[in-house]
């Protein structure tokens, strides 16, 4: 982790980490495959899944869970996420491991939200729950990876508020007619 916040990703090799980290190249790869294995794991351990914040409506537990979500996306943490997507967009394998081994597993509570709002009749039998995820997960990661507030609670605030109106209008859409 040291080395992901402090160089650049393509100096994070596995001669780098054995350097830094005092442990042999045999050990690592005893327990990691591969050094994407070992990056994937590493970039896995600073977040934690999605916890569903119970509210009195499906919307309101989604958009009330993502924006728990959202504030750990800062600091040190918002820098490996830059990182993780940066790296991914370079190596397949790697973006292969994280969507296995995290991204996936983060999306399954909200997927359940949403599943549970259908049979609760509230959304449309047909609503593609992926798809929704899609939209409503690249309306944060946008907001707050890509075009990140400022600092100040007033930013902060503007930018839930902004992701909030857009949530509502895909969920707008997904409404049983």
């Amino acid at each position: 982790m040291e080395l992901l916040l402090e160089r650049d990703t393509r100096e994070v090799t596995v001669s780098a980490i054995t350097e830094h980290s005092g442990v042999s190249r045999a050990a690592l790869y005893r327990r990691w495959r591969s050094r994407e294995e070992l990056l994937a794991a590493a970039l896995d351990s600073v977040r934690t899944g999605i916890a569903l914040k119970r509210a009195g409506t499906t919307l309101e537990t989604i958009l009330n869970s993502y924006e728990e979500a959202a504030i750990d996306v800062d600091g040190r943490v918002g820098v490996l996420v830059k990182k993780r997507v940066a790296m991914g967009l370079e190596n397949d394998q790697l973006r292969a491991l994280s969507w296995d081994r995290h991204v996936s597993r983060r999306r399954e509570p909200i997927a359940a939200e949403i599943r549970r709002g259908i049979s609760a009749g509230k959304l449309s039998p047909d609503v593609d729950v992926e798809a929704m995820i899609d939209l409503i997960n690249g309306l944060y990661y946008y907001q707050f990876v890509v075009r990140p507030p400022r600092p100040d609670t007033a930013s902060v605030a503007e930018t839930q508020q902004r992701v909030r109106n857009a949530v509502k209008l895909v969920w707008e859409g997904a409404l049983r007619r």
